[in-house]
């Protein structure tokens, strides 16, 4: 790792040795093709619109690798560093993905189309790719920034999400799905919660799915490891299809809601720990929470969970039955729907094109029953993210307000006690 963070400060410095993936604007260029250029170190944007875009700009302007500003390192993992980085004139923060590429040319040169594909995927529900450069052994990969981050951080926050919170995060999922799957002919393959971002705005993207198995190994695997989120049918063998991205929505939007990975199978007397005894007042709370913020309990420690080794986990999802939520949880209408998505025949799941046109109306309409005009949804929905990430973030600013007042009285405490030892030595 050491290596990698030397390396990944110099590839980017020296200009003989960088390659840089830009969508040109010349139009002797071609507009809709990545560019490589042995001696350049601008990433440059296309203001224009592509297809899917309805003429939304870019977050970032044109910029020089020298137009950004290191702020701190987010993370690591298996050959790879997320660093946030500032651009200095406009003060838009970006995310850069750096990881060791030791491939053949023809496998190079997959990745440089894969890259293509980023470049042209311009929704408001997938994560905005701002460009690439690459050296012989490192490529940087930059991307849009969400403050918040992956929904696994804000779980672990929250506790669990309450029912129309989760309604309102897989209306965007299932739209950014739509999107890769309509407009891009691809599948999603790696959806889980730390690939739904999330803003302090309630804007919720998805990030990191697989253009190619060659991009996979190197940005995927690279930072997150292998998927506990697969489908029994792709850990049998199988092709991939639509239906194991369900597969992985039902498993991502459960475990949002009862706060832990759902397998192996929950142990009863936890959701009796953790919910009330009946549907109604169950509601009352998933409805109270949605509006206040108010944290739920998730239904144990993760910590305090046995664990499984990945071969055993791996033959549970296959051979076992699937997760179920217990019927007194949560809406009828929301279990019928995570439990159709779970289905271990990939051929009896829901497909996307149902599951937005009627499951996610029908869901959002029993949380926001003023929503059913199609103009005013992303209204409601957005409100009813907005103040639900407020009031999480007003609790936690009280927590730590009272934490640093505990602390200071603790102190003047300590003080006082020393104060009144010092003075009875004093009178002696």
């Amino acid at each position: 790792s050491t290596t990698i963070n030397s390396q990944s400060t110099n590839h980017e410095n020296k200009s003989e040795t960088l390659q840089t993936f830009t969508r040109c604007k010349s139009p002797t260029n071609n507009n809709n093709s990545l560019s490589s250029s042995s001696n350049a170190t601008s990433i440059e944007y296309s203001q224009t619109s592509s297809p899917g875009d309805s003429g939304r700009r870019r977050l970032v302007p044109d910029f020089n690798i020298d137009d950004l500003l290191l702020i701190s390192e987010l993370g690591r993992g298996n050959g790879g560093i997320v660093t946030k980085l500032q651009h200095k004139s406009s003060g838009t923060f970006l995310i850069r993905k750096t990881f060791e590429l030791d491939v053949k040319t023809t496998t190079r040169a997959q990745i440089v189309r894969d890259l293509q594909v980023l470049w042209e995927c311009i929704s408001p529900h997938i994560i905005e790719f701002h460009g690439a450069i690459h050296s012989e052994c490192l490529i940087s990969i930059y991307m849009e920034y969400m403050d918040v981050g992956g929904m696994d951080l804000l779980l672990k926050m929250v506790g669990r999400f309450p029912e129309p919170i989760i309604i309102h995060i897989a209306d965007s999922v299932v739209s950014g799905l739509l999107y890769l799957w309509q407009e891009l002919h691809m599948f999603h393959r790696n959806l889980k919660p730390s690939n739904i971002l999330i803003n302090r705005a309630g804007t919720i993207k998805l990030c990191d799915f697989v253009v190619s198995l060659q991009l996979s190994e190197y940005v995927a695997s690279g930072f997150l490891g292998f998927s506990t989120y697969i489908a029994p049918e792709r850990l049998a063998g199988e092709l991939f299809s639509a239906a194991s991205d369900i597969w992985s929505l039902g498993l991502t939007l459960m475990e949002l809601a009862i706060g832990q990975y759902p397998i192996p199978s929950i142990d009863p007397v936890d959701f009796v720990r953790a919910f009330a005894p009946d549907q109604e007042t169950n509601m009352l709370e998933h409805f109270r929470a949605a509006k206040t913020g108010e944290l739920l309990p998730a239904l144990t420690d993760p910590n305090s969970r046995s664990t499984i080794g990945m071969y055993n986990l791996f033959t549970y999802i296959v051979e076992q039955p699937a997760p179920r939520l217990p019927v007194y949880c949560f809406s009828s209408e929301f279990i019928y729907f995570i439990h159709s998505c779970l289905q271990k025949d990939a051929n009896d799941r829901l497909s996307i094109e149902i599951i937005h046109r009627h499951f996610i109306p029908e869901l959002i309409k029993l949380t926001c029953p003023h929503s059913n005009h199609n103009t005013l949804r992303p209204i409601f929905i957005d409100s009813c993210l907005i103040n639900y990430l407020r009031g999480v973030f007003a609790r936690q600013q009280a927590e730590a307000i009272d934490a640093v007042a505990l602390a200071v009285g603790e102190d003047f405490d300590s003080i006082d006690t020393d104060f009144e030892v010092t003075t009875m030595l004093d009178s002696v």
